[in-house]
């Protein structure tokens, strides 16, 4: 649905910044699960969970073997983008690893969501950036090229 929006506007001439940015951050997060949908990913939304604090995973996104977890940024441009970036990577990347500590306590939670914990990757996706990045161990991804990105996942293990 939200991707019939976008391809509405390119086809009216707008660019992808300029659709996406009349996006709220619910519509945003709608259109990564629908991307992560049309490549056969099983989708868990606002994923709640407690270990010492509580936490939220914005979209956990599985198929087969693999699973993202992932936190979506619509972020507009900024002087200190770079360091919000950085700490939204920490921050996610603590988040999997309080998952794993969950998980592995919760063998209910495991077996429902089928997540193999050690094939489970952080992920950010970002309204606007230029390329797909890793640093660390959460990989860094622009919406608008969040599908390419799916469909040749394997290349960047």
């Amino acid at each position: 649905m939200e991707l019939e929006k976008i391809r509405n506007g390119i086809l009216s001439g707008k660019t992808i910044e300029e659709i996406l940015e009349g996006f709220n951050w619910q519509n945003f997060e709608k259109i990564v699960e629908e991307i992560f949908e049309r490549n056969d990913f099983k989708i868990k939304r606002n994923f709640r969970f407690k270990t010492k604090k509580r936490y939220e995973i914005d979209i956990i996104a599985t198929r087969e073997n693999i699973a993202f977890c992932i936190d979506c940024k619509r972020w507009g441009r900024g002087r200190y983008k770079r360091t919000g970036l950085g700490h939204a990577i920490k921050d996610q990347e603590n988040r999997v690893n309080e998952l794993a500590k969950f998980l592995k306590r919760n063998p209910l939670a495991k077996e429902s969501l089928k997540i193999n914990i050690n094939q489970t990757f952080p992920l950010l996706v970002t309204l606007l950036q230029e390329n797909v990045i890793k640093e660390d161990n959460t990989f860094v991804v622009p919406v608008w090229k969040l599908n390419s990105f799916l469909l040749e996942v394997e290349r960047y293990f």
